[in-house]
């Protein structure tokens, strides 16, 4: 196993750089055209200042994904040269930042934090929100649960868009250096990129970029040492905690040391989430334990009709057992990559799969490479569930469904029927305005892509709307449209898309 300070100190400066700037600009949750490379080869090989950002920064794009409980989330994309200044700043800093994550981390017998920036093999991104290596992580819990009779499991309120920047720097040095030294040093300098990236406010993180679950980090490894000095055994992940206690006592003891060491940033307990389980109870959720004790899930088993129909019924009953959670689905749906299934099983889990994912667009982005793909599905086929997709997510104002159905549309070459310029104009939604213009392009529709750039001409003089529409205007918009910065990157051939 290896600690949270041997797994970080292997990154280097560049490689942290690199990892946040060119593969953690765009959340991975977002349609998979998007990529920051092209932006940080630029950078590398001109070294910009970016003088033509204003002094408060930038604002940014907002994006809504669906989460696992049907419920949407606001994703944010920054602008590229705010968040090329605040990687470039954690780069210069990052020697002091990994002092103070071996301070707050070395005393520890065990990896608390499960989820964090880590080197992983065959890529230069270094986040992602499952590690499943033990062999480095480690497995704490039974060792955390002898001798204990409780589990305590609580987490942060809107933990990332609750961040206040300047407890950054109360992490780095405390409050009362901090505050005595507002100006002029490295750590108010990762204070001030922060607020640049949301235009100089200085409340919450962006949800998305990779960066933020570094500076998220910086906060919460205080929090674990001031419980793990009380004695407490826990692990947390992201904002998540679970905690092994003796006691009901214990338990409340925690819940109330874990509420003051979060108000020492101003966050606070999610108390909707709180919960305090006696053990014995199960490590791993009842629900995944179901599935995978499944004949489906036999190694080299054959998989016909019947047992694919049985397996996804069982999901489906799982998940009305389970508050509606799509991420049990989402669980099945990858479970079924690399079995080997009938032609019939096939269809099967296609057809099924689609109308889930019709019913929980939760499930859209995981379709191409857990269902079309590995299932080598018909395009015809794709082009039907697109066609609902698109005009289910219309109805809805779903723009996450109605973009990723034109990007099936751009990417297995078929229309999507009735599909007009309006209907990106109209929303307002700068993803789905980019694929269409991406879409109206690729199909030659002369009148259609006019229309989506002449709407991109109207709102570019907006600071307000450019800000919030960046990707798309760049995009979209020859370098004789654009000024400044902007202008000079379209001089160069920067782009933010692989389509």
């Amino acid at each position: 196993m290896k600690s949270y300070i041997e797994l970080t100190e292997h990154i280097t400066e560049d490689q942290l750089f690199e990892g946040f700037l060119a593969f953690g600009l765009f959340s991975d949750k977002l349609i998979p055209i998007l990529t920051g490379k092209y932006f940080y080869d630029y950078c590398i090989k001109n070294n910009p200042s970016f003088p033509n950002l204003d002094n408060k920064g930038s604002g940014y794009i907002n994006y809504k994904n669906m989460r696992n409980i049907n419920i949407p989330r606001e994703l944010g994309i920054p602008n590229p040269m705010a968040y090329y200044k605040l990687c470039l700043c954690l780069k210069n800093n990052w020697e002091n930042i990994k002092d103070h994550f071996r301070n707050y981390t070395l005393n520890q017998d065990y990896k608390i934090s499960r989820i964090h920036i880590r080197k992983k093999h065959g890529t230069k991104r270094l986040f992602s929100m499952s590690y499943n290596n033990w062999e480095l992580d480690g497995e704490p819990e039974p060792d955390l649960l002898f001798g204990n009779r409780y589990i305590v499991q609580a987490d942060i309120s809107n933990c990332f868009s609750s961040i206040y920047s300047h407890s950054l720097t109360w992490a780095l040095v405390g409050k009362e250096i901090a505050k005595r030294n507002r100006r002029g040093n490295w750590y108010n300098d990762i204070d001030e990129s922060v607020q640049k990236i949301k235009g100089g406010e200085t409340h919450g993180l962006l949800i998305g970029p990779h960066a933020s679950n570094l500076l998220s980090e910086i906060i919460l490894v205080v929090v674990d040492k001031t419980l793990f000095d009380k004695g407490y055994r826990f692990i947390r992940y992201i904002d998540d905690y679970s905690c092994y206690v003796e006691s009901n006592e214990k338990a409340q003891d925690f819940i109330s040391d874990l509420s003051d060491a979060l108000q020492e940033f101003d966050l606070q307990l999610n108390y909707k989430k709180l919960s305090i389980m006696e053990l014995p109870t199960a490590i791993v959720e009842k629900w995944k334990r179901q599935l995978n004790t499944s004949i489906v899930l036999k190694k080299d088993k054959y998989i016909d009709f019947y047992a694919v129909r049985a397996f996804l019924d069982s999901a489906i009953e799982l998940m009305k057992a389970n508050d509606n959670n799509a991420a049990i689905l989402t669980y099945a749906i990858k479970s079924l990559r690399g079995r080997t299934l009938s032609k019939s099983a096939k269809k099967y889990a296609f057809q099924t799969i689609s109308q889930y994912a019709y019913i929980y667009p939760y499930l859209i982005p995981y379709l191409d490479e857990y269902v079309f793909k590995p299932y080598k599905t018909d395009v015809k086929d794709i082009e039907r569930i697109s066609n609902l997709l698109f005009t289910n997510g219309l109805k809805r104002k779903n723009y996450e469904s109605v973009s990723y159905a034109i990007y099936f549309a751009i990417k297995y070459n078929f229309n999507l029927d009735g599909f007009m310029a309006s209907n990106a104009t109209n929303s307002k939604d700068c993803i789905f305005n980019l694929l269409a213009f991406k879409y109206f392009s690729k199909i030659g529709d002369v009148k259609a892509t006019k229309e989506i750039k002449s709407y991109a001409r109207s709102i570019k003089y907006s600071t307000e709307d450019f800000d919030r529409n960046w990707l798309f205007i760049y995009e979209c918009l020859p370098e004789s449209d654009l000024k400044g910065d902007w202008k000079e990157l379209k001089r160069h051939k920067v782009k933010f898309t692989s389509i």
